[in-house]
């Protein structure tokens, strides 16, 4: 413990003590200052990075990838990824085995169609397996895409637009009406008033040859005039149009506008009924390709 000589007066003492403190303070104050005007601090000895690198199972993970679409087919097709429609058509069928309903069976449908361009989707779910089915077709580039997909897996193919050989996913397929006849009868379905057309025909498709579902009788009721739902297939490019009328008049059905219903009844009794539950217009939304893994 420091004291002072006895000898010295009492201010004397006080002086020394206060100098002395001042040297003390000093070096503090010093570093303080250099602190400030630095702005420079020493990081801390455990920053969220290293905690990271010690321990690598407490990072983030990376975001897994969205479910699978491969599309193949004709490189020289232009497609997009997205289409717009306005018009939206909703359907269900049922299936029946004799007079008996099949339990979870048919389809829950859904066509779009647009008024700006000549364009047209088909979605179709199956109520039994849950695998979806979507088609898109578009005059304005000459292109024709068919998607299908289940547990959020999806492929499909694009090609050229041909309306001969065209054959959207739809219950029942529609690629064997070949000799539509109309019947004179006439209705009104869902505001849009379709005549009714019958065929009697055997399908050629090496799917279905010498089995029960060749030979088909088929009863569809089409809208008299596309326009009613289709306002866009005014916009078609005038050689497809040149072509529907031909096929019409030579008894075929172009799969441009879609039965708004339809009853099928094959040769071993099965029958599919498909029938439109309501119509929503001026009403736009984006439907992108990608919607079939949703």
């Amino acid at each position: 413990m420091f004291t002072f000589p006895a000898e010295l007066p009492d201010p004397m003492k006080k002086t020394i003590l206060l100098a002395g403190l001042l040297c003390l303070c000093i070096p503090a104050l010093q570093a303080q200052l250099l602190k400030k005007l630095t702005g420079k601090q020493k990081p801390p000895a455990d920053t969220e990075e290293t905690v990271e690198d010690a321990f690598p199972q407490l990072r983030p993970r990376a975001p897994q990838p969205d479910a699978t679409l491969l599309i193949g087919g004709d490189e020289k097709v232009q497609i997009d990824s997205s289409y717009e429609y306005d018009v939206a058509v909703y359907q269900e069928s049922e299936a029946f085995q004799g007079s008996q309903r099949v339990i979870d069976g048919g389809e829950d449908i859904v066509i779009y169609y647009s008024s700006t361009a000549a364009a047209f989707c088909i979605q179709l779910t199956s109520r039994s397996t849950a695998a979806r089915y979507h088609f898109y077709g578009d005059f304005g580039k000459e292109s024709q895409l068919m998607l299908s997909g289940v547990a959020g897996i999806s492929s499909g193919e694009k090609a050229t637009l041909e309306l001969k050989g065209m054959e959207p996913v739809y219950p029942g397929e529609i690629g064997y009406l070949s000799q539509l006849t109309r019947t004179g009868s006439k209705k009104v379905i869902a505001g849009v008033a379709c005549e009714e057309y019958v065929a009697h025909n055997l399908r050629h498709d090496p799917r279905v040859v010498n089995t029960n579902h060749a030979k088909v009788t088929a009863f569809v009721w089409i809208p008299m005039d596309p326009h009613a739902v289709f306002p866009g297939y005014s916009l078609m490019p005038e050689h497809f149009k040149d072509q529907i009328e031909k096929m019409r008049i030579a008894g075929s059905y172009p799969p441009v506008v879609m039965p708004l219903e339809m009853f099928l009844e094959y040769g071993n009794g099965d029958k599919v009924f498909t029938h439109t539950t309501h119509i929503i217009i001026h009403e736009r939304r984006k439907v992108m390709l990608a919607d079939i893994n949703r």
